[in-house]
Protein backbone atom coordinates (compact mmCIF):
# COMPACT_ATOMS: atom_id res chain seq x y z
CA UNK A 1 0.00 0.00 0.00
CA UNK A 2 1.35 3.39 -0.94
CA UNK A 3 2.39 5.63 1.93
CA UNK A 4 0.45 8.88 2.20
CA UNK A 5 2.11 12.28 2.14
CA UNK A 6 1.19 12.82 5.79
CA UNK A 7 2.90 9.53 6.74
CA UNK A 8 6.03 10.63 4.90
CA UNK A 9 6.08 13.88 6.85
CA UNK A 10 5.28 12.16 10.14
CA UNK A 11 6.63 8.58 10.17
CA UNK A 12 5.34 6.19 12.80
CA UNK A 13 8.79 5.05 13.93
CA UNK A 14 10.37 7.10 16.73
CA UNK A 15 13.81 6.50 15.26
CA UNK A 16 12.60 7.63 11.84
CA UNK A 17 11.08 10.78 13.37
CA UNK A 18 14.28 11.64 15.21
CA UNK A 19 16.37 10.95 12.12
CA UNK A 20 14.05 13.06 9.94
CA UNK A 21 14.26 15.89 12.49
CA UNK A 22 18.05 15.76 12.50
CA UNK A 23 18.22 15.69 8.70
CA UNK A 24 15.82 18.63 8.40
CA UNK A 25 17.86 20.57 10.92
CA UNK A 26 21.09 19.82 9.09
CA UNK A 27 19.61 20.81 5.71
CA UNK A 28 18.28 24.10 7.10
CA UNK A 29 21.63 24.76 8.75
CA UNK A 30 23.50 24.00 5.51
CA UNK A 31 21.24 26.35 3.53
CA UNK A 32 21.63 29.12 6.10
CA UNK A 33 25.42 28.74 6.19
CA UNK A 34 25.60 28.81 2.39
CA UNK A 35 23.41 31.92 2.12
CA UNK A 36 25.37 33.64 4.89
CA UNK A 37 28.71 32.88 3.21
CA UNK A 38 27.50 34.16 -0.15
CA UNK A 39 26.05 37.38 1.33
CA UNK A 40 29.06 38.12 3.51
CA UNK A 41 31.75 37.04 1.05
CA UNK A 42 32.61 40.53 -0.25
CA UNK A 43 32.56 42.34 3.13
CA UNK A 44 34.48 39.46 4.65
CA UNK A 45 37.04 39.55 1.83
CA UNK A 46 37.63 43.28 2.37
CA UNK A 47 37.96 42.77 6.08
CA UNK A 48 40.42 39.91 5.61
CA UNK A 49 42.42 41.99 3.11
CA UNK A 50 42.61 44.91 5.50
CA UNK A 51 43.55 42.76 8.49
CA UNK A 52 46.05 40.67 6.53
CA UNK A 53 47.82 43.28 4.45
CA UNK A 54 50.37 43.92 7.21
CA UNK A 55 51.21 40.21 7.37
CA UNK A 56 51.67 40.13 3.59
CA UNK A 57 53.90 43.20 3.72
CA UNK A 58 56.06 41.68 6.46
CA UNK A 59 56.42 38.52 4.37
CA UNK A 60 57.54 40.52 1.33
CA UNK A 61 59.93 42.60 3.48
CA UNK A 62 61.92 39.49 4.38
CA UNK A 63 62.76 38.98 0.69
CA UNK A 64 63.95 42.46 -0.28
CA UNK A 65 67.15 42.39 -2.37
CA UNK A 66 69.95 44.98 -2.08
CA UNK A 67 72.93 45.81 -4.36
CA UNK A 68 76.55 46.05 -3.33
CA UNK A 69 76.10 49.62 -2.18
CA UNK A 70 73.27 48.64 0.15
CA UNK A 71 70.52 50.19 -1.98
CA UNK A 72 67.27 48.21 -2.49
CA UNK A 73 66.78 46.85 -6.00
CA UNK A 74 63.44 45.03 -5.55
CA UNK A 75 62.59 41.56 -4.32
CA UNK A 76 64.60 38.38 -4.40
CA UNK A 77 63.55 36.75 -7.67
CA UNK A 78 64.35 33.33 -6.25
CA UNK A 79 61.63 33.77 -3.63
CA UNK A 80 59.07 36.12 -5.18
CA UNK A 81 58.54 36.73 -8.89
CA UNK A 82 59.11 40.38 -9.66
CA UNK A 83 56.42 40.23 -12.32
CA UNK A 84 53.85 40.28 -9.55
CA UNK A 85 54.62 43.94 -8.90
CA UNK A 86 55.45 45.01 -12.45
CA UNK A 87 52.90 43.02 -14.47
CA UNK A 88 49.79 43.68 -12.37
CA UNK A 89 50.14 47.46 -12.74
CA UNK A 90 47.70 49.27 -10.50
CA UNK A 91 46.53 46.16 -8.68
CA UNK A 92 49.72 45.40 -6.70
CA UNK A 93 52.14 48.20 -5.73
CA UNK A 94 55.51 47.85 -4.00
CA UNK A 95 57.47 50.76 -2.54
CA UNK A 96 60.76 50.78 -0.63
CA UNK A 97 61.43 54.04 1.18
CA UNK A 98 64.51 55.38 2.93
CA UNK A 99 64.47 56.73 6.46
CA UNK A 100 63.37 60.15 5.23
CA UNK A 101 60.42 58.75 3.25
CA UNK A 102 62.00 59.06 -0.17
CA UNK A 103 61.25 56.38 -2.75
CA UNK A 104 64.33 54.17 -3.25
CA UNK A 105 62.47 51.57 -5.29
CA UNK A 106 61.24 51.64 -7.97
CA UNK A 107 63.72 54.08 -9.44
CA UNK A 108 61.06 56.14 -11.07
CA UNK A 109 61.00 59.91 -10.69
CA UNK A 110 57.19 59.83 -10.61
CA UNK A 111 56.89 57.22 -7.86
CA UNK A 112 55.46 58.51 -4.62
CA UNK A 113 55.23 56.99 -1.18
CA UNK A 114 51.95 55.24 -0.31
CA UNK A 115 49.82 57.21 2.14
CA UNK A 116 46.23 57.40 3.29
CA UNK A 117 43.82 59.51 1.25
CA UNK A 118 44.63 63.20 1.52
CA UNK A 119 47.53 62.42 3.83
CA UNK A 120 51.32 62.21 3.85
CA UNK A 121 53.63 59.31 4.51
CA UNK A 122 53.66 58.41 8.18
CA UNK A 123 55.96 55.55 9.22
CA UNK A 124 53.90 55.03 12.36
CA UNK A 125 50.71 54.18 10.43
CA UNK A 126 51.12 50.47 9.83
CA UNK A 127 47.95 49.77 7.76
CA UNK A 128 45.68 52.08 5.84
CA UNK A 129 43.36 52.32 2.81
CA UNK A 130 43.47 54.76 -0.07
CA UNK A 131 42.13 55.33 -3.58
CA UNK A 132 44.42 55.81 -6.59
CA UNK A 133 43.07 56.39 -10.07
CA UNK A 134 39.63 55.24 -8.92
CA UNK A 135 40.96 51.92 -7.53
CA UNK A 136 40.44 51.05 -3.87
CA UNK A 137 43.61 49.69 -2.29
CA UNK A 138 44.72 48.47 1.11
CA UNK A 139 48.33 49.09 2.12
CA UNK A 140 50.74 48.60 4.98
CA UNK A 141 54.16 49.95 5.96
CA UNK A 142 56.82 47.71 7.59
CA UNK A 143 60.30 48.92 8.74
CA UNK A 144 63.42 46.81 8.06
CA UNK A 145 67.12 47.23 8.89
CA UNK A 146 69.92 46.58 6.38
CA UNK A 147 73.54 47.70 6.47
CA UNK A 148 72.90 49.86 9.50
CA UNK A 149 70.20 51.79 7.71
CA UNK A 150 66.44 51.82 8.18
CA UNK A 151 64.18 51.21 5.27
CA UNK A 152 60.40 51.06 4.92
CA UNK A 153 58.66 48.46 2.76
CA UNK A 154 55.17 49.37 1.54
CA UNK A 155 52.79 46.95 -0.15
CA UNK A 156 49.34 47.78 -1.57
CA UNK A 157 46.79 45.38 -3.04
CA UNK A 158 43.57 46.43 -4.75
CA UNK A 159 40.20 45.31 -3.47
CA UNK A 160 38.94 44.52 -6.95
CA UNK A 161 41.77 42.10 -7.63
CA UNK A 162 41.03 40.08 -4.51
CA UNK A 163 37.27 40.23 -5.02
CA UNK A 164 37.53 39.30 -8.69
CA UNK A 165 39.76 36.35 -7.90
CA UNK A 166 37.37 35.15 -5.24
CA UNK A 167 34.31 35.65 -7.44
CA UNK A 168 35.80 33.94 -10.50
CA UNK A 169 37.80 31.24 -8.76
CA UNK A 170 37.32 31.36 -5.00
CA UNK A 171 33.52 31.53 -4.94
CA UNK A 172 33.20 28.63 -7.36
CA UNK A 173 35.73 26.65 -5.41
CA UNK A 174 34.03 27.67 -2.17
CA UNK A 175 30.62 26.64 -3.51
CA UNK A 176 31.95 23.31 -4.70
CA UNK A 177 33.79 22.82 -1.44
CA UNK A 178 30.67 23.62 0.56
CA UNK A 179 28.56 21.28 -1.53
CA UNK A 180 31.08 18.44 -1.30
CA UNK A 181 31.59 19.03 2.41
CA UNK A 182 27.85 19.14 3.09
CA UNK A 183 27.22 16.00 1.05
CA UNK A 184 30.02 14.11 2.77
CA UNK A 185 28.95 15.41 6.14
CA UNK A 186 25.33 14.37 5.55
CA UNK A 187 26.38 10.83 4.55
CA UNK A 188 28.60 10.49 7.61
CA UNK A 189 25.92 12.15 9.74
CA UNK A 190 23.23 9.73 8.53
CA UNK A 191 25.38 6.68 9.24
CA UNK A 192 26.57 7.96 12.62
CA UNK A 193 23.09 9.14 13.63
CA UNK A 194 21.51 5.86 12.56
CA UNK A 195 23.96 3.88 14.68
CA UNK A 196 23.71 6.34 17.56
CA UNK A 197 19.90 6.30 17.54
CA UNK A 198 19.92 2.53 17.36
CA UNK A 199 22.11 2.37 20.46
CA UNK A 200 20.10 5.10 22.21
CA UNK A 201 16.78 3.34 21.50
CA UNK A 202 18.09 -0.13 22.37
CA UNK A 203 16.59 0.02 25.91
CA UNK A 204 13.19 0.72 24.36
CA UNK A 205 13.54 -2.28 22.06
CA UNK A 206 14.55 -4.50 24.98
CA UNK A 207 11.62 -3.19 27.04
CA UNK A 208 9.23 -3.80 24.13
CA UNK A 209 10.41 -7.40 23.78
CA UNK A 210 10.10 -7.92 27.54
CA UNK A 211 6.59 -6.44 27.53
CA UNK A 212 5.49 -8.58 24.58
CA UNK A 213 6.65 -11.74 26.37
CA UNK A 214 4.45 -11.10 29.45
CA UNK A 215 1.59 -13.56 29.68
CA UNK A 216 -0.97 -14.37 32.39
CA UNK A 217 1.59 -16.84 33.72
CA UNK A 218 4.36 -14.21 33.93
CA UNK A 219 2.43 -11.27 35.34
CA UNK A 220 5.07 -10.98 38.05
CA UNK A 221 7.55 -9.72 35.45
CA UNK A 222 8.35 -6.00 35.58
CA UNK A 223 10.21 -3.74 33.17
CA UNK A 224 13.42 -2.07 34.34
CA UNK A 225 12.62 1.66 34.38
CA UNK A 226 16.16 2.63 35.41
CA UNK A 227 17.52 1.36 32.10
CA UNK A 228 15.26 3.77 30.18
CA UNK A 229 15.85 7.44 29.34
CA UNK A 230 14.48 9.86 31.92
CA UNK A 231 11.64 10.92 29.62
CA UNK A 232 10.49 7.30 29.13
CA UNK A 233 10.66 6.25 32.78
CA UNK A 234 7.17 7.56 33.72
CA UNK A 235 5.64 5.49 30.91
CA UNK A 236 7.50 2.34 32.00
CA UNK A 237 6.58 2.93 35.63
CA UNK A 238 2.92 3.42 34.68
CA UNK A 239 3.07 0.14 32.72
CA UNK A 240 4.53 -1.65 35.75
CA UNK A 241 1.79 -0.22 37.95
CA UNK A 242 -0.82 -1.46 35.47
CA UNK A 243 0.80 -4.91 35.69
CA UNK A 244 0.56 -4.72 39.51
CA UNK A 245 -3.18 -4.08 39.30
CA UNK A 246 -3.64 -6.76 36.64
CA UNK A 247 -1.68 -9.33 38.63
CA UNK A 248 -3.67 -8.56 41.76
CA UNK A 249 -6.95 -8.90 39.88
CA UNK A 250 -5.82 -12.16 38.26
CA UNK A 251 -4.73 -13.62 41.59
CA UNK A 252 -8.02 -12.57 43.16
CA UNK A 253 -9.91 -14.29 40.35
CA UNK A 254 -7.85 -17.49 40.67
CA UNK A 255 -8.24 -17.53 44.45
CA UNK A 256 -11.98 -17.02 44.16
CA UNK A 257 -12.22 -19.83 41.62
CA UNK A 258 -10.26 -22.20 43.82
CA UNK A 259 -12.09 -21.26 47.01
CA UNK A 260 -15.52 -21.49 45.40
CA UNK A 261 -14.79 -24.90 43.92
CA UNK A 262 -13.34 -26.13 47.19
CA UNK A 263 -16.33 -24.92 49.18
CA UNK A 264 -18.70 -26.68 46.79
CA UNK A 265 -17.10 -30.11 47.23
CA UNK A 266 -18.42 -30.74 50.75
CA UNK A 267 -22.07 -29.72 50.09
CA UNK A 268 -22.12 -31.87 46.97
CA UNK A 269 -20.79 -34.86 48.92
CA UNK A 270 -23.46 -34.35 51.57
CA UNK A 271 -26.19 -34.04 48.96
CA UNK A 272 -25.05 -37.26 47.31
CA UNK A 273 -25.05 -39.09 50.64
CA UNK A 274 -28.58 -37.87 51.45
CA UNK A 275 -29.85 -38.96 48.04
CA UNK A 276 -28.31 -42.40 48.41
CA UNK A 277 -29.93 -42.78 51.84
CA UNK A 278 -33.27 -41.51 50.61
CA UNK A 279 -36.08 -43.42 48.89
CA UNK A 280 -35.24 -45.06 45.57
CA UNK A 281 -37.85 -43.50 43.33
CA UNK A 282 -37.75 -42.82 39.61
CA UNK A 283 -35.67 -39.67 39.98
CA UNK A 284 -33.00 -41.24 42.18
CA UNK A 285 -30.64 -42.29 39.40
CA UNK A 286 -31.03 -39.04 37.42
CA UNK A 287 -30.37 -36.87 40.48
CA UNK A 288 -27.27 -38.88 41.38
CA UNK A 289 -26.03 -38.49 37.82
CA UNK A 290 -26.51 -34.69 38.01
CA UNK A 291 -24.72 -34.51 41.35
CA UNK A 292 -21.81 -36.54 39.98
CA UNK A 293 -21.66 -34.22 36.99
CA UNK A 294 -21.52 -31.18 39.25
CA UNK A 295 -18.84 -32.81 41.41
CA UNK A 296 -16.76 -33.52 38.30
CA UNK A 297 -17.11 -29.95 37.13
CA UNK A 298 -16.07 -28.64 40.55
CA UNK A 299 -13.05 -30.94 40.48
CA UNK A 300 -12.12 -29.63 37.05
CA UNK A 301 -12.42 -26.03 38.28
CA UNK A 302 -10.03 -26.84 41.11
CA UNK A 303 -7.64 -28.48 38.68
CA UNK A 304 -7.91 -25.53 36.27
CA UNK A 305 -7.09 -23.07 39.07
CA UNK A 306 -4.12 -25.21 40.06
CA UNK A 307 -2.61 -25.58 36.59
CA UNK A 308 -3.00 -21.84 35.94
CA UNK A 309 -0.26 -21.13 38.51
CA UNK A 310 3.37 -21.70 37.50
CA UNK A 311 4.41 -22.43 41.08
CA UNK A 312 2.16 -25.47 40.98
CA UNK A 313 4.60 -27.24 38.64
CA UNK A 314 7.92 -28.90 39.29
CA UNK A 315 9.42 -29.12 35.83
CA UNK A 316 12.45 -31.39 35.53
CA UNK A 317 13.99 -33.77 33.02
CA UNK A 318 12.64 -37.30 33.15
CA UNK A 319 11.81 -40.25 30.92
CA UNK A 320 8.16 -39.87 29.79
CA UNK A 321 7.65 -43.55 28.96
CA UNK A 322 6.67 -44.69 32.50
CA UNK A 323 4.12 -41.85 32.72
CA UNK A 324 2.72 -42.76 29.31
CA UNK A 325 2.39 -46.38 30.43
CA UNK A 326 0.61 -45.35 33.67
CA UNK A 327 -1.87 -43.20 31.76
CA UNK A 328 -2.46 -45.95 29.21
CA UNK A 329 -3.23 -48.53 31.92
CA UNK A 330 -5.44 -46.10 33.85
CA UNK A 331 -7.51 -45.08 30.82
CA UNK A 332 -7.67 -48.62 29.40
CA UNK A 333 -10.31 -49.48 32.02
CA UNK A 334 -12.37 -46.41 31.08
CA UNK A 335 -12.09 -47.31 27.38
CA UNK A 336 -13.11 -50.89 28.09
CA UNK A 337 -16.34 -49.74 29.77
CA UNK A 338 -17.12 -47.64 26.69
CA UNK A 339 -16.24 -50.43 24.28
CA UNK A 340 -13.31 -48.49 22.83
CA UNK A 341 -9.82 -49.85 22.13
CA UNK A 342 -6.57 -48.04 22.96
CA UNK A 343 -3.39 -48.47 20.94
CA UNK A 344 -0.04 -46.96 21.91
CA UNK A 345 3.24 -46.71 20.03
CA UNK A 346 6.39 -45.22 21.58
CA UNK A 347 9.30 -44.44 19.28
CA UNK A 348 12.72 -45.84 20.13
CA UNK A 349 14.37 -42.39 20.11
CA UNK A 350 12.18 -40.96 22.89
CA UNK A 351 14.54 -39.40 25.42
CA UNK A 352 14.06 -37.16 28.43
CA UNK A 353 11.40 -34.46 28.45
CA UNK A 354 11.39 -31.40 30.71
CA UNK A 355 7.98 -31.67 32.36
CA UNK A 356 6.08 -31.98 35.60
CA UNK A 357 5.21 -35.67 36.01
CA UNK A 358 1.77 -35.08 37.50
CA UNK A 359 0.90 -32.42 34.91
CA UNK A 360 2.01 -34.70 32.07
CA UNK A 361 -0.19 -37.48 33.48
CA UNK A 362 -3.19 -35.09 33.64
CA UNK A 363 -2.54 -33.79 30.13
CA UNK A 364 -2.44 -37.26 28.58
CA UNK A 365 -5.40 -38.44 30.68
CA UNK A 366 -7.62 -35.52 29.65
CA UNK A 367 -6.75 -35.89 25.98
CA UNK A 368 -7.45 -39.64 26.05
CA UNK A 369 -10.66 -39.07 28.01
CA UNK A 370 -11.81 -36.55 25.41
CA UNK A 371 -11.03 -39.03 22.62
CA UNK A 372 -12.88 -41.84 24.42
CA UNK A 373 -15.98 -39.68 24.88
CA UNK A 374 -16.11 -38.92 21.16
CA UNK A 375 -15.27 -42.39 19.84
CA UNK A 376 -18.01 -44.79 18.76
CA UNK A 377 -18.25 -48.27 20.24
CA UNK A 378 -15.60 -50.46 18.69
CA UNK A 379 -13.48 -47.47 17.69
CA UNK A 380 -9.72 -47.38 18.06
CA UNK A 381 -7.78 -44.53 19.71
CA UNK A 382 -4.11 -44.30 18.72
CA UNK A 383 -1.58 -42.71 21.06
CA UNK A 384 1.75 -42.09 19.31
CA UNK A 385 4.77 -40.81 21.26
CA UNK A 386 7.91 -39.49 19.52
CA UNK A 387 11.00 -37.58 20.59
CA UNK A 388 9.34 -34.25 19.71
CA UNK A 389 5.89 -34.83 21.22
CA UNK A 390 2.84 -37.00 21.00
CA UNK A 391 -0.50 -37.23 19.21
CA UNK A 392 -3.87 -38.84 19.94
CA UNK A 393 -6.17 -39.78 17.06
CA UNK A 394 -9.74 -40.99 17.49
CA UNK A 395 -12.37 -42.29 15.05
CA UNK A 396 -15.22 -40.09 16.19
CA UNK A 397 -17.32 -37.65 14.16
CA UNK A 398 -14.61 -34.99 14.33
CA UNK A 399 -15.01 -31.24 14.72
CA UNK A 400 -16.08 -28.82 11.97
CA UNK A 401 -13.18 -26.80 10.57
CA UNK A 402 -14.71 -23.50 11.73
CA UNK A 403 -14.84 -24.80 15.34
CA UNK A 404 -11.25 -26.11 15.56
CA UNK A 405 -9.77 -22.76 16.79
CA UNK A 406 -12.13 -22.79 19.79
CA UNK A 407 -11.88 -26.33 21.16
CA UNK A 408 -9.22 -25.37 23.75
CA UNK A 409 -11.27 -22.44 25.08
CA UNK A 410 -12.78 -22.66 28.55
CA UNK A 411 -16.40 -23.85 28.69
CA UNK A 412 -16.53 -24.31 24.91
CA UNK A 413 -18.85 -27.12 23.81
CA UNK A 414 -19.70 -28.29 20.34
CA UNK A 415 -23.09 -27.47 18.95
CA UNK A 416 -24.06 -31.12 18.53
CA UNK A 417 -22.13 -32.79 21.33
CA UNK A 418 -24.12 -35.32 23.33
CA UNK A 419 -21.75 -36.39 26.13
CA UNK A 420 -21.61 -34.79 29.55
CA UNK A 421 -18.98 -32.23 30.51
CA UNK A 422 -18.48 -28.54 31.12
CA UNK A 423 -15.91 -27.90 28.39
CA UNK A 424 -12.95 -27.62 30.77
CA UNK A 425 -10.93 -30.75 29.93
CA UNK A 426 -9.14 -29.37 26.88
CA UNK A 427 -8.81 -25.94 28.52
CA UNK A 428 -6.85 -27.65 31.33
CA UNK A 429 -4.68 -29.31 28.68
CA UNK A 430 -3.98 -25.94 27.11
CA UNK A 431 -2.93 -24.45 30.47
CA UNK A 432 -0.57 -27.36 31.14
CA UNK A 433 0.97 -27.14 27.68
CA UNK A 434 1.43 -23.35 27.99
CA UNK A 435 3.14 -23.75 31.36
CA UNK A 436 5.66 -26.13 29.75
CA UNK A 437 6.14 -24.03 26.62
CA UNK A 438 4.54 -26.72 24.44
CA UNK A 439 2.15 -26.24 21.55
CA UNK A 440 -1.19 -28.01 21.25
CA UNK A 441 -2.87 -28.37 17.88
CA UNK A 442 -6.04 -29.93 16.52
CA UNK A 443 -6.52 -31.24 13.00
CA UNK A 444 -9.16 -33.37 11.29
CA UNK A 445 -8.39 -37.07 10.72
CA UNK A 446 -10.02 -39.60 8.43
CA UNK A 447 -12.21 -40.18 10.32
CA UNK A 448 -12.10 -38.39 13.65
CA UNK A 449 -9.85 -35.79 15.22
CA UNK A 450 -6.10 -35.66 15.82
CA UNK A 451 -4.80 -33.75 18.85
CA UNK A 452 -1.04 -33.27 18.94
CA UNK A 453 1.46 -31.69 21.33
CA UNK A 454 4.84 -30.47 20.17
CA UNK A 455 7.49 -30.72 22.88
CA UNK A 456 9.98 -28.01 22.08
CA UNK A 457 11.44 -24.67 23.12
Amino acid sequence: MAMSFAELLRPSSLRARLLATFIAGMLVSAVMVTVTVVLLLNPFSKHMLQSGIKDHTEAVATHIAFDDTGAPIGVDEREIGGWVFTGLGKEVILRILDAQGGVAYPKDSGALPLAPDEGNFNPHVEAFAFVRDGVDLHAATVPIEHGGKRWYVQLAVSDRLVLQMRRSVGLSALTQGLAATCALFLVIFLIATHLTLRMALEPLRVASEAASSITPRTLHTRLDSEAQPREIRPLVQAFNQALDRLEQGYQTQQEFLAHAAHELKTPLALIRAQIELGPKDGHHTAVLRDVDLMARQVQQLLLLAEVSELQSFRIEAHDPRPTVQDVFEFMARVAERRGVYLAVRVADDVNHWHADRGALFTLLKNLLENAIQHSPEGGVIALEVTATGFSITDQGPGVPAEDLPFIFDRFWRGRDRQHVGAGLGLAICKEIASAHGWRLSAAPASPGLRLAAFIGP
